[in-house]
């Protein structure tokens, strides 16, 4: 009986299309409804577009393969940066700035490392195609700064 039960969860079917659409669904549906781009109270509207984007994402299998890798990656991230902030919190102990950015600094480099590592761009470095993959980590680093820039300019232009 318990080896039905987990050869359900290692099922191709919900593994490979159920969940990554189910997800998908429920991403962008709860967008469309909180941002209400399609306009006030058009739940249906919503509805059909988050069903047509989540039918073209299980669609590209590489998408849907690239989130397989790359969401168990982002959950253990975030269960170790909850435990960092329920030990802090038990503490009594009240981060500072600078700690913050750096800690952000530390999880935001080993986020573009799951990516790199989730894309198959990490196996380039070992392969021999390091200009390529410098490249694109300085065109992210360089995306990354200016969208920072743009993001902390915005409290400067009211003062």
């Amino acid at each position: 009986m318990a080896e039905a039960q987990l050869s359900l969860f290692t099922s191709p079917i919900l593994t490979n299309i159920f969940l990554p659409f189910l997800l998908v669904f429920v991403v962008v549906f709860a967008i469309l409804e909180k941002t209400n781009i399609l306009g006030e109270g058009k739940k249906y509207a919503n509805l059909i577009v988050a069903i047509i984007v989540g039918l073209l994402f299980i669609g590209a299998q590489s998408l849907v393969g690239f989130t397989i890798k790359f969401l168990p990656l982002v959950a253990v991230f975030l269960v170790i940066l909850l435990g960092y902030f329920l030990v802090f919190g038990f503490v009594g102990i009240h981060l500072e700035k600078g700690m913050k950015v750096t800690l952000g600094i530390v999880f935001g480099i080993a986020l573009v490392a799951a990516i790199l590592w989730a894309t198959g761009l990490l196996s380039n470095v070992s392969s021999g195609s390091m200009e390529q993959t410098i490249g694109i980590i300085l065109f992210v680093a360089i995306l990354g700064g200016a969208i920072a820039l743009v993001v902390s300019g915005k409290g400067k232009e009211n003062k």
